[in-house]
């Protein structure tokens, strides 16, 4: 009964979800005009008003919502969606504000009350609207959601004569306005300030290319192939062989850019260029392509042009076709016409006509055309020209373009987006699905929001940030919803369904809800229009642009989409059970939870939380952990929620430890609070270990310490030996990272013989983590001491019993391993271990194995051999981490840029990371510190401080002494002599290598050795 119920067909929808362009305006100061005006003479005035809002608003494609009083809300993007109906709202504005200022009273009275012309103050903003049928009261439609009111707000918010637009409203395309600067707007009943502009009028641009270099061009990558082939063609072209080559892709895949690069290039070499574009907009005109071509030659003083332009428009397709002849028989000549899929039959015709007639006279001439795919099934009349037969056929050749490749879109995000971590590059990756557009705009989105929330809040923001349902993409949304609304109605549905299903589609659950196989031609078309295609691995189809399924989603209505969900967790559910599997719990957590089951969801997403953690899928874990925390949320409030919530949140802890967030402490915190209301001790002694533990792990030692102490003591009067167990590792992992050496080690000792397996015990099929983790940081421990082969004894038990087995602990043994070499001086086999790191931090999602990792092979590279690209990728790892505050042991980054950038002679930058790894410092992260006050030492000696040299280096000794460091003091005593040998200070110097060269004997750091006997040769 269940199952028939989920199968159930959704109820009947209550209106249809749109994303929509909203404009507001209203009449500046109505009433103190209705005041001073006969009634009469203000009705007139106010039928004059709306006479404008009726006309103009439905001259650039809007529909008049609702007529009231003196104000008007108007919508652009329904019936008829379009890619530019921000653009479009913003015009409709422009001319209304222009022509309501320009009326006249028209009465005898020579002026308006106050002698003052009249204004509107309007709003624009765009965003996802339920909207249903209206009546008489309500207007044409009623308009629900959050988006009118917004709108709204703005014309309350603006001046009179002004338009506030929102930056999302807009997108790339506020470039075609002149503008204020962007500012925001606090607005009631929004947590956040919205970002706007004050439009200021128009200006004379008309391609988004030209509004796109206005705003600052994104870099230029890949595209080597296609540039290739387009010189190609402009070889053959030259030696008399007409060519028209047809560069076909979707929006924003990047054919303007590639042909603006092209034809720079096509100019260098003597050709002469010109260009036209099409467009669907109003100011669209017949053979509008050639037209701005002979404009551009009567620019530059061309007769002939402009005795055509002159001319009678009947002549005008004749006199256009041999005037462009006579050119191309003069030399090579390059047209481009863009966006050749709006182009008028006239433009068309003539320019098969060109290229026949061109082929007929072996003319130089190279056609270059930019065109997106035909939504219709039948073949466009550009691709198969009625009058010139098959011979004109074969002369066009097609080039799909296709998005950027993995690597090129990596780089041009690195380029948009400096510093930024791979995983949030990837986010972006996977939402652009490749589109150099959508990449540019959700790069410009992660910046502006870290310009407004802060680097850190923003990269914790940055997963929701790329989500069109936050909020920030209106115009990008609006771009996609064009594009599905010229699809059939059948072809629509089918991607509703496939959005719903997710952005990775089973084949096999795609056929049972939607009766379509991956073979039927509708689906056959949706790939070939760049929504949906095969993936990689059989049985699966796959949306091309992730952010293309979220804006489809978004827009199917909430009982559909609901009554999908429902039946797919249906079809999920019985295909378990005729296949016996196992549950596919990530996928019916979603569905359950989307479908607002939430009993269901909370059990599934905490079990696929359970087979992430266990597979050391960390991030994997913490989605999942949160989402059946959130669906927790929704079931009523009862002792036993507050149980399992408390219960996941531990969990939730655990796979925090290698991969801490701030975010993630509002959840711990947010836990400790539930376990203190329920009294239960074990619980509250659980909730502040894991807070502590968090805390620990993202650099906070002290804070962490105290609150793992703090929950020893209320474990013990719970009598919780489990946790008791787990302490002695735990609080001597973090007074190992305060450098508490003493005490580490016997805490670590302790737990190392709690957790070594007994002779006759059972041998657990699972990892000892614990046992390894404490190994490793007793191993470093040992290092920093000195005593290096008892560290590679204990690195290397610790490694026998992770090896293989790609779990963020066997990350971080190597990575404290691969430190360890590093203050041996053993760069390449340091780099080994870094590299492993490396890869296994990239394996299991955690950032900060993967950037530690990143650093320390990056430090070996320098020491090793001077590599030039070792400061940039120490660089990155910094960067990486700084939203999250540095994270553990981050002095260790700061200490070895400043190291890098003393040799470099960066001495301002090099003082800016000695201040970060000071500051690390007073954090108790004291392990990167002596090595900035070593390089603090160099700069000083570099500008003649004696004094200053002899304090840095005593407080490099210090450091060291704290930690009781062997080979920190060592160190520190080779660099005293190097500096004391530059002062000419040589007894000086002969007497700090005697004591360094003993301890690097004593140690095994042959590098150290060596160098310290070359510097003794120079005595």
């Amino acid at each position: 009964m269940t199952d028939t119920l989920d199968r159930a067909p959704a109820p009947p929808a209550l209106g249809l979800r749109r994303h929509l362009t909203i404009l507001f305006s209203d009449l500046s100061e109505s009433t103190r005009l209705s005041d001073a005006m006969e009634a009469e003479h203000y009705a007139a005035m106010l039928a004059e008003v709306r006479g404008l809002y009726q006309n103009l608003i439905a001259k650039h494609g809007g529909t008049v919502v609702r007529i009231q009083g003196d104000g008007v809300l108007a919508i652009f993007g329904h019936p008829q969606a379009r890619e530019d109906d921000g653009r479009r709202a913003t015009e409709a504005a422009l001319e209304l504000h222009k022509a309501v200022r320009l009326m006249q009273p028209q009465s005898a009275a020579a002026a308006w009350p106050g002698a003052q012309s009249l204004s509107l103050h309007s709003g624009i903003h765009a965003g996802m609207v339920l909207i249903e049928e209206g009546d008489a009261m309500r207007g044409r439609f009623e308009l629900l959601g959050n988006t009118p009111n917004v709108a709204a707000r703005l014309a309350d918010e603006a001046c009179a004569d002004e338009i506030l637009v929102s930056a999302e409203t807009l997108g790339p395309l506020h470039p075609f306005f002149q503008t204020s600067e962007r500012r925001l707007v606090p607005l009631k009943g929004r947590a956040t300030p919205l970002a706007v502009y004050s439009i200021l009028g128009q200006v004379s641009i008309g391609r988004r290319f030209e509004a796109s270099k206005r705003r600052g061009l994104a870099p230029f990558v890949g595209r080597a192939a296609e540039l290739a082939l387009m010189e190609q063609r402009l070889d053959q072209a030259c030696a008399g062989q007409p060519q028209w080559l047809s560069l076909r892709a979707n929006a924003g895949v990047g054919k303007t850019r590639l042909t603006e690069e092209f034809l720079r290039r096509a100019a260098d070499r003597d050709c002469r260029v010109l260009r036209g574009y099409c467009e669907s907009y109003l100011s669209a005109e017949p053979l509008q392509p050639y037209l701005q071509m002979l404009r551009t030659l009567q620019s530059q003083g061309s007769a002939e042009a402009d005795a055509v332009l002159r001319g009678p428009a009947k002549d005008r397709q004749e006199a256009v076709l041999q005037l462009l002849l006579q050119l191309a028989s003069k030399g090579p000549l390059l047209l481009l016409i863009d966006d050749l899929q709006w182009a008028d039959d006239a433009s068309l015709a003539l320019l098969h006509r060109l290229r026949a007639e061109a082929e007929r006279r072996s003319l130089p001439l190279m056609l270059l055309s930019a065109t997106r795919p035909a939504v219709v099934t039948e073949t466009p009349a550009l691709l198969l020209p009625i009058h010139h037969g098959h011979e004109a056929a074969e002369a066009l050749h097609h080039h799909e373009l296709l998005p950027l490749s993995e690597e090129e879109a990596g780089l041009a995000i690195a380029q948009l987006l400096p510093g930024t971590d791979p995983f949030i590059s990837a986010e972006v990756q996977r939402h652009a699905g490749g589109n150099p557009l959508f990449i540019e705009e959700l790069c410009h989105a992660l910046a502006h929001q870290r310009g407004h929330a802060g680097l850190r809040a923003a990269e914790e923001q940055a997963p929701s940030t790329l989500s069109p349902a936050s909020g920030g993409h209106a115009w990008l949304a609006a771009l996609i919803e064009s594009r599905v609304a010229r699809l059939p109605p059948a072809q629509a549905q089918l991607l509703r369904v496939a959005a719903v299903i997710g952005s990775v589609i089973p084949t096999w659950l795609f056929e049972r809800i939607s009766g379509c196989c991956e073979k039927d031609p509708v689906v056959l078309e949706l790939a070939e229009l760049d929504f949906i295609f095969p993936a990689e691995q059989p049985g699966l189809l796959r949306f091309k642009h992730g952010i293309t399924r979220d804006v489809i989603y978004d827009s199917t209505g909430l009982h559909e989409r609901q009554a999908l969900h429902r039946h797919i967790t249906a079809e999920l559910r019985a295909q378990l059970v005729l296949g016996g599997q196992e549950p596919a719990h990530e996928l019916l957590a979603y569905h359950g939870g989307a479908a607002g089951q939430w009993q269901e969801a909370a059990h599934h997403a905490e079990q696929a939380g359970d087979q992430a953690l266990a597979s050391s899928a960390l991030d994997r874990a913490k989605k999942q952990y949160r989402a059946a925390l959130a669906a927790l949320e929704h079931l009523p409030p009862s002792e036993e929620v507050h149980q399992r919530w408390i219960a996941i949140a531990q969990r939730f802890g655990m796979a925090c430890v290698f991969d801490a967030s701030r975010a993630d402490l509002r959840v711990l915190q947010h836990a400790t609070g539930l376990a203190a209301l329920s009294g239960d001790p074990a619980a509250m002694a659980r909730a502040q270990y894991w807070l502590g533990y968090v805390r620990y792990a993202l650099g906070e030692a002290r804070a962490g310490l105290q609150l793992c102490i703090r929950s020893v003591d209320v474990a013990l009067s719970a009598r919780d030996q489990s946790l008791l167990a787990q302490m002695p590792g735990t609080l001597g992992q973090i007074r190992a990272a305060t450098a508490e050496y003493g005490p580490a080690l016997q805490l670590l000792d302790q737990a190392i013989a709690q957790l070594r397996p007994r002779p006759s015990g059972h041998v657990s099929r699972r990892p000892p983590v614990g046992l390894a983790y404490s190994l490793a940081c007793r191993a470093y421990v040992l290092g920093d001491q000195g005593h290096f082969r008892a560290a590679e004894a204990a690195f290397d038990e610790a490694l026998s019993l992770m090896q293989g087995s790609n779990h963020a602990v066997e990350a971080s043994i190597q990575g404290w391993r691969a430190a360890v070499l590093l203050w041996q001086g053993r760069w390449a086999e340091a780099q080994v271990c870094a590299a492993e790191t490396h890869r296994i931090g990239a394996q299991v999602r955690s950032l900060f194995t993967f950037a530690m990792g990143h650093a320390a092979g990056a430090y070996g590279a320098w020491m090793g051999g001077g590599c030039p690209l070792a400061r940039q990728a120490l660089e990155e790892a910094v960067a990486w981490l700084a939203p999250r505050g540095g994270g553990l042991f981050s002095s260790l980054n700061h200490g070895w840029l400043t190291e890098i950038m003393v040799q470099q002679g960066e001495s301002g930058l090099a003082r800016q990371h000695m201040a970060l790894a000071l500051r690390r410092g007073r954090q108790s992260d004291w392990i990167g510190v002596a090595m900035a006050y070593r390089a603090a030492a160099r700069l000083a000696q570099g500008h003649g401080q004696p004094e200053r040299v002899t304090h840095y280096l005593a407080a490099a000794q210090a450091v060291a002494q704290r930690r009781g460091s062997m080979h920190e003091r060592a160190v520190t005593e080779l660099c005293a002599a190097e500096l004391a040998m530059q002062r000419g200070e040589s007894g000086q110097a002969r007497g700090l290598l005697d004591e360094a060269e003993a301890a690097f004997f004593t140690m095994g750091m042959d590098w150290h050795l060596a160098k310290a006997r070359g510097l003794r040769q120079q005595l």
